[in-house]
């Protein structure tokens, strides 16, 4: 399983002093965006209705970007797609989350 951690603080104009975690099971696509519909929903500045997808298989995750408006970033390097490892920080707009890859128990 892999966790996707929002950094704490200050996310676009919303505050938020607790921690989100988005959870990705192997074997699942799902879609990050500002519209209510998206498997992960990021109602925040410069986030694009359908911004990115994320592609999960046993061994690895795998952002795609749906052609957002601002861009998807890993490790601050902008990618359309890329294949993610632990410890990897994702910014989409101006939430950075931080991957994280969890055995199973």
């Amino acid at each position: 399983m892999w966790l996707l951690k929002v950094k704490v603080g200050l996310i676009s104009d919303i505050t938020t002093t607790t921690p989100v975690t988005f959870r990705i099971m192997p074997g699942v696509m799902k879609i990050i965006g500002r519209v209510p519909t998206a498997d992960f929903t990021l109602d925040c500045t410069l986030v694009s209705r359908l911004h990115c997808r994320l592609i999960s298989t046993n061994d690895r995750l795998e952002v795609e970007d749906l052609d957002s408006t601002n861009g998807t970033f890993v490790n601050g390097q902008q990618v359309k797609r890329k294949v993610l490892t632990s410890g990897d920080t994702l910014l989409i707009g101006q939430v950075e989350l931080t991957v994280s890859e969890v055995s199973a128990s």
